[in-house]
């Protein structure tokens, strides 16, 4: 599956392409949330829909791995389409879009779900994204001396009746609530690895993971936000410590947040222009995403995958944490990106790395430029050598 799993970083970058394409900036960001996705936080868990999971249902209606959101800062949403979250080994099959004047789909818009009732290829075999990958992985086997492709591509079933679409007109009166996006709006666009034959490698709740639930372990998003009414605390921000580079380097664009981020198995990439968060642990404090000083990284082993996985998270030390929920308890409260360019190893300890494993660190951007840490030689001693053997140049965010 992590060959699979991969997939979804090239979907990104593909999205992120199309939508920079013939404008003058890039409107690509991060920060997915199961919430915009419409999901709970366990609706990928690896052992959904089985007797005595925490999550009976598989899939868990209304829950979507991939979303796409107009919204305000109030809560309102004006604009949604969505592909529902699939069951274990189906591939993405019924969706939809929506639209209202109201935040709260009170008022006059319109909805169109659709369902194909279609799926072309049985389990196990190649599934939609396997195919997009599939010239290059089996290029890449080849030039290895192993002439076969990923998955085993059987020839597509034929569809077993016509598609099922449903056109429902909404009414009632408008409240005026669109008005709140001229103070505060969002674009969200949020995938996972749902989308990859309905992969469920969410933790269980057991083994020491109930803590732990953070919806998938695979995904990402693109988020453009625009906050006028943010200015005037950016400005207070600023004027109330004078000379510090801080605020304005961790946020120097107040008007408007773009940037783009995803992970697959424990690699991470992001592009930012304002600070955003990564990860909730549990220590007080916070930490740069890339910079690894002070941080201790799981077992490679353990990860949401599966059962045996979830319980594989015994750190070897002494003084290590014992199981995933312990991991995620010893990471700092708040792990953040910062404005530029970095490439981390994901925080989430549901992460499967692929290796090299702790993935070594790249940054730069206005808070400086970090690179290594992980599984690289750790740089030599000097003034601009931290904790962790990574060079890392800080310009005081």
């Amino acid at each position: 599956m992590r060959a699979r799993r991969t997939a979804i970083v090239a979907l990104f970058l593909l999205v992120a392409g199309v939508l920079s394409a013939g404008v003058a900036a890039a409107v690509s960001g991060g920060g997915y949330q199961p919430s915009e996705q419409d999901c709970p936080l366990n609706a990928d868990s690896n052992d959904a829909g089985q007797p005595g999971s925490w999550q009976p249902q598989n899939p868990v209606p209304g829950c979507h791995n991939f979303k796409l959101n107009v919204e305000d800062h109030k809560g309102g949403r004006y604009g949604q389409a969505w592909i529902d979250q699939e069951k274990q080994n189906d591939n993405p099959q019924s969706g939809g879009f929506k639209v209202n004047s109201n935040g709260d789909g009170s008022g006059p818009g319109l909805q169109v779900t659709v369902d194909t009732h279609y799926q072309p290829f049985p389990p196990g075999d190649c599934g939609l994204f396997d195919l997009a990958i599939y010239p290059f992985e089996l290029l890449f086997n080849t030039l290895n001396g192993n002439p076969q492709g990923p998955c085993t591509l059987t020839p597509p079933a034929t569809p077993g009746g016509p598609p099922t679409i449903t056109v429902t007109p909404l009414s009632g009166p408008p409240d005026g609530s669109a008005a709140n996006l001229a103070q505060g709006a969002k674009l969200y666009l949020g995938a996972d690895d749902n989308l990859d034959t309905g992969e469920h490698d969410g933790v269980d709740g057991k083994n020491g993971t109930a803590n732990s639930a953070n919806g998938p372990s695979d995904g990402g998003a693109i988020i453009v936000d625009w906050h006028p009414d943010q200015i005037a605390a950016w400005v207070a921000a600023l004027s109330a410590a004078p000379g510090a580079p801080g605020p304005f380097l961790s946020n120097p664009v107040p008007l408007v947040s773009i940037g783009f981020g995803s992970c697959a198995d424990g690699a991470c990439l992001g592009i930012y222009t304002a600070k955003t968060t990564m990860y909730e642990g549990g220590t007080p404090g916070e930490r740069d995403v890339y910079n690894y000083d002070g941080k201790k990284f799981d077992p490679a082993g353990c990860d949401s995958g599966s059962a045996k996985d979830d319980a594989s998270c015994r750190g070897p030390n002494p003084g290590d944490p014992q199981t995933m929920d312990g991991w995620r308890a010893a990471e700092k409260q708040n792990v953040v990106a910062q404005p530029g360019v970095q490439v981390y190893e994901d925080p989430d300890p549901q992460g499967s790395p692929i290796g090299p494993y702790p993935l070594p660190a790249a940054y730069v951007g206005t808070c400086g430029v970090t690179a290594g840490g992980g599984a690289a030689p750790a740089a030599p001693k000097s003034p601009i050598t931290n904790g962790a053997g990574q060079l890392n140049v800080s310009t005081g965010c």
